[in-house]
């Protein structure tokens, strides 16, 4: 039996299959049991990477993967740095799934993935479908009183309520602004 076979084998028995043909002589693997060869690892999960990376990381209620950042960036770099982790700014799309990242992130103010910048005061995630669930704080979004653009979205970590609040994307509008930990999500 050659090595491919021997591992197809494995993989097949493993899984309760049996190889050959109905003789049940399994020298005819090229034909009879390469469906179980290619097959094999259809079962796998898409995305089997481990969750980790960042300053912590956990596997969230969904399913998926959020990787906290302390280090204070920009938007734009936060979203750079997801990327980079084949992951994206964090879509809150449910009350548990925020609740648990809030959670995660403890007292710390971090990005996650809305933003307004297309149309004022009408937030979408960064995959451009609509916020269905939103966790704003008191008084929130407020564009900074309107008195400069607060276009991205934190979880306001350091408040006792927490919640979320729309910020400066950058330290242009408000120098002491828009560089903020992370949340990233795969």
């Amino acid at each position: 039996m050659t090595g491919r076979a021997a591992i197809a084998v494995l993989l097949a028995t493993g899984c309760g299959a049996q190889l050959g043909g109905s003789s049940g002589d399994d020298g005819n693997f090229e034909t009879t049991d390469a469906k179980v060869w290619q097959d094999a690892a259809i079962d796998a999960p898409v995305d089997a990477r481990p969750c980790m990376g960042g300053t912590a990381a956990a596997v969230a209620p969904d399913g998926s993967c959020l990787v906290f950042v302390m280090t204070p960036v920009t938007n734009v770099n936060a979203k750079a740095a997801c990327m980079a982790m084949n992951a994206h700014l964090a879509y809150l799309k449910s009350a548990t799934l925020d609740a648990f990242a809030e959670q995660h992130i403890g007292m710390t103010d971090a990005w996650i993935g809305a933003t307004d910048r297309t149309t004022e005061k009408t937030f979408l995630w960064d995959d451009g479908t609509a916020l269905g669930y939103t966790n704003w704080g008191d008084g929130e979004p407020n564009n900074g009183g309107d008195t400069y653009q607060e276009d991205c979205v934190i979880i306001a970590g350091s408040r006792v309520d927490k919640g979320w609040d729309d910020r400066p994307c950058d330290a242009s509008e408000v120098p002491t602004s828009g560089n903020f930990a992370y949340l990233c999500q795969y």
